[in-house]
């Protein structure tokens, strides 16, 4: 059992969210990264969002407990904390949960307030 002994949790999906994907994601192209998917071993190149890069290292400078999840699976979350260099802001790393067990209706008092900015 892992203990996240933190006021305050955040957390954190990775496509849409820490890497944008375009069309033309199997070519380099200007402010792209290149990520090589764990699974498949195939190159694809993705765009970093920035604005919320930076809230993920701001939440953590602020004593937040950060988790990142992704419905591509934990190695693909991994891969991209990896090549974004930000595994040292993430204190755990996992799929997306598909379901969960609470007595709350509304998922938004489980897990709070959404954030979303845009990407510039």
């Amino acid at each position: 059992m892992i203990l996240l002994n933190f006021e305050s949790t955040v957390l954190v999906d990775v496509d849409e969210t820490l890497v944008c994907w375009s069309k033309a994601y199997r070519k380099p192209g200007k402010g792209k990264i290149a990520f090589v998917d764990p699974y498949t071993k195939e190159t694809v190149y993705l765009t970093p969002h920035k604005p919320h890069i930076r809230l993920v290292k701001q939440w953590k400078g602020r004593g937040f407990g950060i988790v990142v999840h992704s419905m591509a699976g934990v190695q693909w979350a991994n891969t991209v904390l990896r090549v974004l260099e930000l595994t040292k802001y993430v204190d755990v790393v996992m799929s997306k949960a598909t379901r969960h067990l609470d007595d709350k209706e509304d998922i938004a008092e489980i897990c709070g307030t959404r954030v979303y900015l845009k990407n510039t």
